[in-house]
């Protein structure tokens, strides 16, 4: 009988997303360009995922740091990423712009529909 994985840790939504993707420890390392081993420590929770090694994992396994960091729903997770890039814009006239083209695309989007 096959063991559930445990998707309540980041190391356990990380390996379900990867089986879900049908790849190996090998494969996804290798990908990654790290060691199995450390990979392998990731899923277990031995080690914590660096941030850019996170970003990686997401884009490879198409979802999101923050389904992978918090397990919201990916929906949500891409509010979250939003809500974090715009947080992290210090310069008031830099985040404005940001905000308008996000409007901007909004507005496309609806125009589309």
């Amino acid at each position: 009988m096959k063991k559930a994985i445990d998707t309540t840790t980041i190391g356990g939504r990380i390996k379900a997303k990867r089986v879900e993707a049908r790849l190996s420890q090998e494969k996804l390392s290798e990908l990654l360009m790290i060691k199995q081993n450390t990979l392998s420590k990731y899923e277990s929770g031995d080690h914590d995922v660096p941030t850019d090694v996170l970003s990686m994992v997401a884009k490879l396994l198409n979802t999101t740091p923050s389904y992978l960091v918090w397990g919201s729903a990916e929906e949500e997770g891409w509010l979250s990423e939003l809500n974090i890039i715009a947080g992290s814009i210090k310069n008031p006239a830099i985040r404005e712009a940001a905000l308008k083209q996000m409007l901007a695309l909004a507005q496309m989007d609806a125009q589309l529909k």
